[in-house]
């Protein structure tokens, strides 16, 4: 009787698994914050982080909407039906106050999208890029803040005109 053996495949270095890209909370939180800027259907939640990320990340519909749920039975957002079987959510007060506990969280979660995109999309001069991601994200937030002061709202409105202004000039 003849004797077999396996047969190997020649050493290939084998392409590693890409682990998850956002931890569960910090994924909930970046669907969360999505719901914030805009209230919308699950689809809609995927195509805003794809095009926010420029591409290099889109979550699929078994990531988004398990969590959209997960968001409703927390009391984070509330889902109201539209066109049939579509859901549209909406944040709820206890959503914006849970965003505003992890605030840092998001932060660095829409960092790291941003930081996905260059991986893919490379751009000349990182250190003006990530200072300008940094100051949309700070000027969203503060956008998104109830107890903002019509002063501090003009403050910072004066302060990008006048960054604006020494760009310009620069």
């Amino acid at each position: 009787m003849r004797k077999t053996s396996a047969i190997h495949a020649p050493n290939k270095k084998m392409p590693e698994r890409r682990g998850k890209t956002f931890k569960n909370e910090e994924l909930l939180l970046l669907i969360l914050y999505f719901v914030r800027l805009n209230t919308t259907h699950g689809y809609e939640i995927i195509k805003s982080i794809a095009h926010y990320s420029m591409g290099a990340y889109s979550p699929s519909p078994g990531v988004i909407y398990p969590n959209l749920t997960l968001l409703e039975e927390l009391g984070y957002a509330v889902a109201q039906a539209v066109d049939g079987s579509k859901k549209k959510y909406t944040i709820t007060r206890s959503g914006e106050h849970y965003l505003e506990q992890h605030k840092q969280t998001v932060v660095d979660a829409l960092e790291r999208l941003k930081a996905l995109e260059l991986s893919k999309h490379p751009v000349k001069n990182p250190e003006i890029y990530y200072a300008i991601e940094n100051l949309k994200t700070s000027v969203k937030i503060k956008m998104r803040n109830e107890n903002i002061t019509q002063d501090e709202v003009e403050k910072i409105s004066r302060t990008i005109q006048e960054a604006t202004k020494k760009i310009n000039e620069a």
